[in-house]
């Protein structure tokens, strides 16, 4: 693994005899709390062979919560909890690895996997490993030592860009469609400043052979995204965002939209990977045309709309929940009632680890529906609706998931065995 001058870094030397005392534990049993795609696990394993990996934190010595956020350059940056578990309960430590947005993924997890290797130098300590340990510092010159870079010479004033472009074909002996989709985003983040500009467009056409002749349906959409955001103190901020969109599905010709927003974080905005819990209000200036005369009798509208949103994301030892609660209202005049056209949705994801090796998962989302505008006033085809190019009226949309999950047997996970690993496509 790659090391980096200034940092220290671990040699262990399982050839020398160990004189420690009887009494300490011969290595430690860690739990790795991490999601799979974001930790190579079997890396992890072999890089680190010198801790037992358990599949559960009940009966661990270290509990390592490893969560993860965008940086403003693209990145991502980890950040890992170290929680003594029993005996180690009073030994808590946190360290960051940040990785750059031109990181490969075996960078990423060089990285990674160092900053965990240090940050169980504490707790393998109070093993019989921990006599073992030999720590070095590399000691420079002076002549030799980096001078510190104060200010960042960055060609590109952080801003950072992303292009991309796809298409698809598929098609069977009755039926054959293609789609074409493209996105683009320009960012610019600072401790101050937040600025975003992003965009998508996608279209879909398929042909059916039915027994009634041939049907063709497309599916055009596109939209336009944009955002000014000031950083006020550790708890507020507030900005400006702007949003333009056309949807054949939603009978929009073009809509647009420019809304002032505040917000403001409970918890300090630097603990948001752990616990995060927002409100945000939001009073939207929206203009509509649309292919179709609605139900409403319009094809061009001036709208004014409110939104309030509350959102709470954690993630702790006992598990995950997310839950975010939105309301949202039309006043198409400033002498109608705001609740005549609205929508109230809420979702919630939680997972809890009920006992050892059992955990709960349950999610869903419910929106009750009193806000479709955009509805043409001309009923659409059956086949339209089947294919999902066109949309239906509707009061409620809902969905749930649930279920358990329970592991048992062994608790160690050190060996690594890829045999008949396939790739994932």
């Amino acid at each position: 693994m790659k090391r980096l001058l200034g940092s220290a870094f671990l040699l262990f030397l399982f050839a020398t005899p160990s004189f420690a005392q009887d009494s300490k534990p011969e290595t430690l049993n860690v739990f790795i709390d991490c999601d799979r795609r974001s930790c190579d696990f079997d890396y992890i394993r072999r890089e680190i062979p010198y801790v037992n990996y358990v599949r559960d934190r009940v009966g661990s010595d270290v509990h390592v919560l490893i969560t993860q956020r965008g940086t403003g350059s693209g990145g991502r940056e980890y950040e890992m909890q170290f929680m003594g578990q029993e005996d180690l309960s009073v030994m808590v430590d946190t360290l960051t690895y940040s990785a750059g947005v031109t990181e490969t993924n075996t960078e990423r997890r060089e990285g990674m996997t160092e900053t965990l290797a240090r940050g169980l130098v504490r707790f393998l300590m109070t093993t019989t490993i921990g006599d073992r340990i030999i720590v070095s510092v590399p000691v420079y010159e002076e002549s030799e030592a980096p001078e510190m870079v104060q200010v960042i010479n960055d060609p590109w004033n952080f801003w950072v860009f992303n292009v991309s472009l796809s298409g698809e074909m598929d098609g069977e002996s009755n039926q054959k469609g293609y789609e074409v989709q493209g996105r683009m985003s320009a960012d610019r983040v600072t401790e101050d400043w937040k600025i975003g500009l992003s965009g998508r467009f996608r279209y879909n056409e398929n042909e059916y052979d039915l027994s009634s002749g041939k049907f063709t349906t497309t599916n055009e959409s596109a939209w336009v995204y944009g955002q000014v955001v000031k950083s006020l103190n550790a708890h507020w901020s507030a900005g400006l965002t702007t949003y333009s969109n056309t949807s054949s599905r939603n009978n929009t010709k073009f809509a647009t939209s420019l809304s002032p927003t505040v917000e403001y974080a409970v918890f300090p905005y630097s603990q948001s990977s752990t616990r995060d819990f927002r409100f945000r209000y939001e009073l939207n200036f929206r203009r509509y045309e649309y292919d179709e005369i609605t139900v409403y009798n319009e094809t061009t509208q001036v709208l004014v709309q409110n939104q309030l949103s509350v959102t709470a994301n954690f993630r702790q030892p006992w598990g995950n929940a997310r839950t975010r609660i939105s309301i949202e209202s039309f006043v198409t005049d400033f002498e109608q009632s705001m609740f005549d056209l609205y929508n109230i949705s809420m979702g919630s994801e939680l997972s809890v680890r009920v006992a050892k090796g059992l955990s709960f998962n349950v999610g869903g989302e419910v929106k009750w529906v009193k806000d479709q505008i955009w509805l043409p006033l001309e009923t659409s085809e059956d086949e339209e609706v089947l294919v999902g190019s066109k949309a239906l009226p509707t009061d409620i949309e809902f969905e749930l998931q649930f279920g358990f999950s329970y592991r048992f047997g062994s608790i160690y996970n050190n060996v690594v065995n890829p045999r008949f690993n396939m790739f994932d496509y």
